[in-house]
């Protein structure tokens, strides 16, 4: 049996050539396995990237607070809150 046979079968079928349902279940499962391997990787690469910004607004946090002392000579107390690191 060679291609052409098969494509004169279905030729005769109305002239239209389609993926069964066979066929497309099997790609549907090719893709759920495939988003189901590289979703969790790229989650995980948005928690560490949010880890990474929080860490550098800390950072950031904690340089004010260092110059607010080298300025006044102290740190600010918990009335003027973080309203002092703005002045």
């Amino acid at each position: 049996m060679s291609y052409a046979y098969f494509y004169r079968a279905a030729r005769g079928r109305g002239g239209s050539m389609g993926f069964t349902l066979l066929e497309l279940l099997v790609v549907l499962v090719i893709l759920g396995l495939l988003v189901g391997y590289v979703a969790p990787r790229f989650f995980g690469q948005v928690g560490k990237s949010e880890v990474k910004v929080a860490t550098a607004q800390i950072r950031a946090l904690e340089d004010a607070l260092d110059q607010y002392r080298l300025d006044v000579g102290r740190y600010p107390t918990t009335e003027q809150g973080l309203a002092a690191l703005n002045t």
